[in-house]
């Protein structure tokens, strides 16, 4: 396997199995940003460095290694991978059960991190749909406000907008918000030519 070049944060008191996991991701091309040896300690280094992955040991103290995984997940912190050394079973997350072969290991982190990106690609994708959305709701909320105060049709209001615009030198959404916040600007404002 290649050099994947994704970095990761350990969470585990265990010394041995820290260094052992350690060596084998190192090998596998992973870059370790430290070894966390508490809940508490290994959530704050996520929310701080935002590593690629987290490799958890399942015996992580103190607590629940279920509410750990949930928080990890639902805030998006990393690409997680549990090393299930106390027979918890995870069963919404990625776990291996120790001990397990440096190729498996690797090939998983991998996976885990790879499938991480798309989802974060994904979700960069959704929140500028979403933007460009609300955008086009205030721009059609403006449009409203221009065609109702001038009297204008839809098209002629929406051209009446974007000349505005051009000519304030802002772009179309803050010229709509403008209208929006403070509907009496559209008193200053040249009436538009209307076509017969």
């Amino acid at each position: 396997m290649g050099k994947s070049g994704y970095d990761y944060c350990l969470g585990t008191n265990n010394p041995h199995l820290g260094k052992t996991l350690i060596g084998m991701l190192n090998e596998a091309g992973f870059y370790c940003l430290g070894t966390k040896k508490s809940t508490p300690a290994l959530l704050r280094t996520l929310h701080t460095v935002q590593p690629w992955l987290a490799v958890v040991d399942t015996a992580l103290p103190p607590g629940n290694i279920e509410q750990l995984a949930s928080i990890i997940e639902n805030d998006g912190l990393s690409a997680a991978l549990y090393i299930n050394t106390t027979g918890i079973d995870l069963d919404l997350y990625v776990q291996l059960h120790w001990p397990v072969e440096a190729p498996v290991l690797s090939a998983v982190a991998e996976t885990v991190c790879n499938e991480f990106a798309r989802k974060k690609k994904l979700q960069q994708e959704i929140e500028r749909l979403q933007q460009k959305l609300a955008e086009r709701k205030q721009i059609e909320k403006a449009k409203g406000l221009v065609a109702k105060y001038f009297n204008l049709n839809e098209e002629d209001a929406y051209r009446f907008l974007r000349k505005t615009s051009m000519e304030k030198r802002i772009t179309l959404v803050e010229m709509a918000r403008r209208i929006i916040e403070e509907p009496g600007c559209l008193s200053v404002l040249s009436p538009p030519r209307q076509n017969p």
